[in-house]
């Protein structure tokens, strides 16, 4: 505390030393103290922000620690018959987010598992790992005190790349999430805003009018315009080039089939969570969930008969994927046996009672104008930890991760880069601040002397 406060007040006088001084002082500040200047709070500001990622996350991690461990375990129905289990829970887990399908929801569960029971995640320094590109091992930082010791969770975007993701979190169970394809790109249209880029803003059904022409719209590479088609399969590590391809895509589905512990479905997420739990050997209560958000009707657009057939054609890789695994996952039901059930009734009401619980329904979150979002009535920690989001939990992974195993080497090249970018941008505001205040050797057009 101390060392804050102490901070507070340098930082306090120094922005009074450069910003506080008289008009008539300010053009004989010299460069070279104003870098100097910078280089010092710029150093404590990158210290103390190291510190607090080092000391501050302690007592967030070991305090919420003892109340969440050992988890509240609800019986279902299939388990009254055998109280002991003939399993133990997995925990080198891959989840494959996929865009705009439920699946930071679902990371929330998966991150809200992994960070009570002090696991390790594969983070960086967003929540998104990857997106332009596949993901690469060294989008992950490097803790110092993890040596060569692997991850146990990878959950964050990252676009699939199967042998830099095994690299990272070695014999993983592998998981991903689809959405039937016209209602996934009409999310995406949506919520990314796509349209703006494109601009049909002043489009009655911007979506219908980029599907009269999608060809038009595609090649110019607007913001997200990778999930503009078959972003589905893009997310899993297709390629554009070959979206015409029956063959490439084909063989990119059987990889994945191959390569895929479960898929899951977004129109039926509580049986996905069900056979989730089972293939994972959790408990009902891990995989509770509160969602993180619906979007709102200014983002929404109308998917006529028509408009869908033309998505369809449009995004044809997506629906040979969602059709193929549609079938393996309706086949997975049925290879769980006649619990599936009565599990999936027991859930539903479980999580009908959390909500009950937790959420005051008559109020909504309007702080993203794109997106609806719940509102706690109580402020209990197992309600807070259901409807913390998959951002939120990133960060406090990150932090955690910190404490135990140290700060990443790259930080520190990170703090280097900030610290020259404002030394640059002030070294450009002193040197424009003294050519705007140079007298000017016409100073008073009166005086006509000077003539």
């Amino acid at each position: 505390m101390k060392g804050s406060v102490s901070t507070h007040y340098i930082l306090m006088n120094a922005e009074s030393t450069v910003f506080g001084m008289s008009q008539a002082m300010r053009p004989v500040l010299s460069i070279k103290s104003v870098v100097i200047l910078t280089l010092c709070v710029s150093g404590l500001l990158v210290g103390r922000t190291l510190m607090n990622h080092k000391e501050g996350s302690s007592g967030i991690v070991h305090v919420e620690q003892q109340q969440q461990l050992p988890p509240v375990r609800h019986t279902g129905p299939a388990e009254k018959k055998a109280e002991t289990r003939a399993c133990s829970p997995k925990t080198k887990l891959v989840f494959l987010k996929t865009h705009k399908t439920g699946s930071t929801t679902l990371a929330s569960v998966i991150e809200r598992y992994g960070y009570y029971r002090n696991l390790t995640f594969a983070v960086g320094l967003s929540h998104v790992l990857s997106f332009e590109r596949r993901f690469d091992r060294r989008d992950v930082f490097r803790f110092p005190g993890m040596a060569e010791q692997h991850f146990d969770i990878l959950t964050n975007h990252a676009r699939y790349h199967r042998a830099e993701m095994e690299a990272v979190v070695p014999n993983a169970t592998y998981i991903t999430i689809l959405r039937r394809p016209e209602d996934q790109l009409e999310s995406s249209f949506g919520y990314f805003e796509m349209y703006r880029g494109m601009g049909l803003t002043k489009e009655s059904n911007p979506l219908e009018t980029f599907m009269d022409d999608p060809v038009k719209y595609f090649k110019k590479h607007i913001y997200m315009w990778q999930l503009s088609r078959n972003g589905l399969l893009y997310d899993l590590g297709f390629d554009h080039e070959f979206d015409e391809n029956s063959g490439k895509i084909a063989q990119k589905i059987t990889e994945i089939d191959k390569e895929f512990d479960l898929v899951l479905l977004t129109e039926y997420f509580d049986e996905s969570l069900i056979l989730m739990r089972k293939l994972l050997c959790w408990e009902f209560d891990d995989i509770l969930y509160l969602s993180n958000g619906a979007r709102s009707p200014s983002h929404r657009f109308e998917l006529t008969d028509s408009l869908r057939g033309k998505i369809r054609e449009w995004s044809h890789g997506d629906v040979l994927l969602y059709e193929h695994f549609n079938k393996t996952f309706w086949n997975k039901v049925a290879q769980y046996g006649p619990d599936f059930k009565k599990d999936l009734d027991y859930f539903v009401k479980l999580r009908q009672d959390m909500f009950d619980n937790c959420i005051d329904a008559g109020k909504v979150n309007k702080g993203d104008k794109r997106v609806f979002k719940l509102t706690l009535k109580n402020s209990s920690k197992k309600c807070e930890r259901l409807l913390r989001s998959d951002t939120t939990y990133t960060s406090k992974i990150r932090m955690s991760m910190i404490h135990r195993y140290g700060v990443p080497y790259c930080f520190y090249s990170y703090a280097a880069a900030i610290l020259l970018g404002v030394v640059i941008c002030l070294y450009t505001v002193v040197k424009c601040f003294r050519l705007c205040n140079k007298p000017s050797h016409y100073s008073d057009p009166r005086d006509l002397s000077q003539f």
